[in-house]
């Protein structure tokens, strides 16, 4: 306990400016943790509790991967180590993703009125009468590898930052596997919940925007939580309408993706491009 509180005030120390010395805080198999590399992933402006507890889980995190990469390393051949079939997949994922980001990138081309909204609750007889808990938030999803999980860090920990470099925060995003950085939007916390596993008991007494970052096997989650209520009910409730009103902008963008693939299947094909 006394060693841990020991890194970490080390650690502290080489966030503000004490870079004097470069211990180490973390070694397994020979692999070395320094405190500056915990450093440069804490970002400025959190509090001492805060900075402590991301050092803790950037700490344990780096020890788990070393851990596992050891017995990866010894457990697996050479030829179960070569990825070359996977990095070209994932990167034929991002080109498409890229590609759809670009053909639906025109935001008029799916604006969706008041009166399709209601029709489609009418349609679906979903009742407008719910409690839910709905937030607004920045979230980026991205594997644990991702060179870009350290800016993003940075970038969005960062109040100013976050609100003054959108752009840059969407470029960065072009590795991630999901990311939703609209302040205004509300959306169900059950589908962030789900997903990021993060409990917000009694959330209405919390100082926002708050920050957090987990991870699980493979992907780190960044989440600023910028407020929250904890229901909403009655048919005027406008965050419901609009929840609705965004996932049939969604839908309108799948049918440009699905009918923009359709063509090119058709043109390719018509050009004899395709033999099957």
């Amino acid at each position: 306990m006394k060693k841990t509180i020991l890194l970490l005030v080390v650690i502290l120390c080489v966030c503000v400016g004490c870079r004097h010395s470069d211990p180490v805080v973390a070694e397994v198999y020979n692999k070395k943790l320094f405190a500056s590399e915990v450093a440069s992933m804490i970002p400025s402006g959190l509090s001492a509790k805060d900075s402590i507890d991301l050092a803790n889980q950037i700490i344990d995190d780096w020890i788990t991967d070393q851990v596992l990469l050891q017995e990866a390393e010894k457990t697996l051949s050479v030829k179960e180590k070569i990825f070359d079939k996977e990095l070209e997949a994932y990167r034929k994922t991002l080109l498409k993703n890229k590609y759809f980001e670009k053909i639906t990138a025109d935001a008029d081309q799916f604006k969706v009125s008041d009166d399709e909204v209601r029709a489609a609750i009418q349609q679906t007889k979903v009742s407008l009468v719910a409690e839910k808990e709905i937030v607004r938030l920045n979230y980026v999803k991205l594997p644990k590898s991702s060179p870009q999980l350290s800016e993003l860090r940075d970038i969005l920990f960062n109040e100013e930052r976050r609100l003054s470099e959108k752009e840059h925060i969407a470029e960065l995003c072009a590795d991630s596997i999901e990311y939703f950085i609209n302040d205004d939007q509300w959306l169900f916390w059950d589908d962030i919940q789900l997903e990021t596993k993060i409990e917000l008991d009694n959330a209405q007494q919390y100082d926002f925007p708050r920050t957090y970052e987990t991870s699980d096997g493979t992907d780190s989650y960044i989440v600023v939580i910028l407020d929250f209520k904890s229901k909403q009910t009655g048919e005027e409730s406008d965050d419901y309408f609009e929840s609705v009103r965004t996932m049939l902008i969604q839908q309108k963008k799948n049918d440009i993706i699905q009918k923009k693939t359709k063509e090119l299947y058709q043109k390719a094909n018509k050009k004899g491009k395709i033999n099957r």
